[in-house]
C-alpha cells in the first residue's frame, strides 16, 4: 500500500518535529551520495539545527567538502548566483511563466471566438446587423488577417482547377466584398 502524501506544515509536537528532521537528514544524505555516484559530481551539504550542536557537513571527508566548497567561492558571484534559487525567486519565475502562458490563452480564445463569429455569420446564423460595432471591429480585423490566406487560396484553387469548371471571383472582389459586409 502505497504511503499517503505528506502534509507540508510546521510540525507543532517537539518530539515528532526531532524525529522527523533526523530522518529526513539521513536521507538527504543518502541522496546526495547516490546523485555524486550516479552522476559523477561533486557535492556538499551543510546542515545546523537547533537539535545539535555545531554544524554538520556532507562528505565527512573533510578535504572532499573543503574541495567542493572552495571549488564553489572560488567562481565570480554571478556565475556562482546563475543557478541558484530560493523560494521566493522560483514562485516569481513560476507567476511569470504562468501569466504568459494565460496571456497566449487569451488571445487564442479572442481568435476562436472571432473565427466563431465570422462562421456563424457566412452561415447566416447570426446577422451583421445585430452586432455591435464592437464585434464587427472585431469581424473586420480578423477578415483583414485572413485576407492574405483567403487570397493565395484563390490562387491555388484557380490553378489547379479548369477555367471552365470554376469561376471564382478576383482577390480584389473579395476584398471589396468584405469591406461591403463589415460597413
Amino acid at each position: 500500500m502505497p504511503r499517503s502524501k505528506v502534509k507540508l506544515a510546521f510540525i507543532e509536537n517537539k518530539k515528532a518535529r526531532k524525529t522527523s528532521f533526523m530522518k529526513r537528514k539521513e536521507c538527504l544524505k543518502n541522496k546526495l551520495k547516490e546523485l555524486c555516484t550516479l552522476c559523477g559530481i561533486e557535492a556538499c551539504a551543510i546542515i545546523y539545527s537547533s537539535y545539535e550542536p555545531g554544524l554538520e557537513v556532507w562528505p565527512e571527508d573533510n578535504t572532499a567538502f573543503q574541495n567542493v566548497l572552495n571549488a564553489f567561492l572560488t567562481k565570480l558571484p554571478m556565475e556562482r548566483n546563475k543557478f541558484m534559487s530560493n523560494q521566493d525567486s522560483y514562485i516569481k519565475e513560476r507567476i511569470s511563466k504562468v501569466d504568459g502562458q494565460i496571456k497566449k490563452q487569451i488571445v487564442t480564445n479572442r481568435d476562436s471566438v472571432k473565427a466563431n463569429l465570422m462562421s456563424e455569420c457566412l452561415s447566416c446564423k447570426v446577422s451583421l446587423a445585430g452586432l455591435n460595432s464592437k464585434d464587427l471591429n472585431n469581424l473586420g480585423s480578423f477578415a483583414g488577417h485572413k485576407l492574405p490566406e483567403i487570397e493565395e487560396r484563390i490562387k491555388v484553387l484557380k490553378s489547379d482547377a479548369p477555367a471552365s469548371q470554376l469561376k471564382l471571383p478576383e482577390p480584389k472582389e473579395v476584398e471589396q466584398m468584405l469591406i461591403a459586409m463589415y460597413q
